[in-house]
């Protein structure tokens, strides 16, 4: 190595620390990221004629429509990252109660301020469990564009955990990045990191497959209803 690059290296060091402990912070508290997304959001004029936060990432139609089939106003249902309310939005027309759910106390304000409904109640999640609610106590569990965040070894905690809190006979549904299907979009991102030399920051997008869901569910004791590939991968089950 050259004196001229030693030094060049030696300059970036603080930087690269920085970096390393920006992402460790993330990495450690899932609530940081989001929180700060809600503040940057609200600074963002882009984002005023936006009803909720979250409204920008659209495509939210297709986990709907199945939503809609599965829902009864005679249950009741879990969000789980409902964040700035977009589904929660359809949710308190659809159960007889809604528990609104998030690791983010801002996302949880928002979706507050957002829904205005009677039948709506919201909880602060740890990030890694449901512990807030007991065993066999909610009839529908559903959480839409919040998986493709976790990894494989997140999901299967958090299907155990939709389990534990289902009625016996309840359903859960969830969306997901499909690896087959949005093949281009991971490679996207998989080669953004490597382009760049650096190690993938842990807020980044995650893929799965219909064969690693339908392993979990049924390792789980749960049965498959209905999967839907569209721009998600969406699957409903049952305890």
């Amino acid at each position: 190595m050259n004196v001229a690059n030693y030094f060049f290296k030696l300059r970036r060091l603080p930087q690269l620390m920085r970096q390393l402990a920006h992402n460790g912070a993330y990495a450690v508290n899932e609530e940081l990221f989001w929180d700060q997304y809600v503040k940057d959001w609200e600074k963002s004029r882009r984002n005023n004629a936006q009803p909720y936060v979250g409204s920008e990432w659209k495509h939210e139609r297709d986990f709907l429509s199945l939503l809609e089939k599965y829902a009864s106003y005679e249950k009741t249902a879990l969000e789980i990252g409902c964040g700035g309310g977009r589904i929660s939005a359809s949710g308190v027309n659809l159960f007889k109660h809604l528990y609104a759910a998030d690791v983010s106390e801002e996302m949880l304000r928002k979706c507050r301020e957002a829904i205005g409904a009677p039948n709506v109640s919201f909880h602060k999640l740890d990030g890694f469990t449901l512990k807030e609610f007991a065993d066999a106590t909610v009839d529908f569990v559903y959480s839409h564009d919040v998986f493709v965040q976790l990894s494989s070894i997140q999901v299967y905690p958090y299907l155990s955990e939709i389990k534990r809190v289902l009625k016996p006979g309840g359903m859960g549904l969830i969306s997901c990045y499909d690896f087959v299907d949005q093949f281009e979009l991971f490679k996207q991102w998989s080669l953004k990191f490597w382009n760049e030399r650096r190690l993938p920051v842990y807020r980044r997008l995650h893929f799965l497959t219909e064969e690693m869901l339908r392993t979990m569910i049924s390792d789980l004791g749960m049965e498959t209803a209905a999967l839907q590939k569209r721009r998600f991968l969406t699957i409903a089950f049952r305890k």
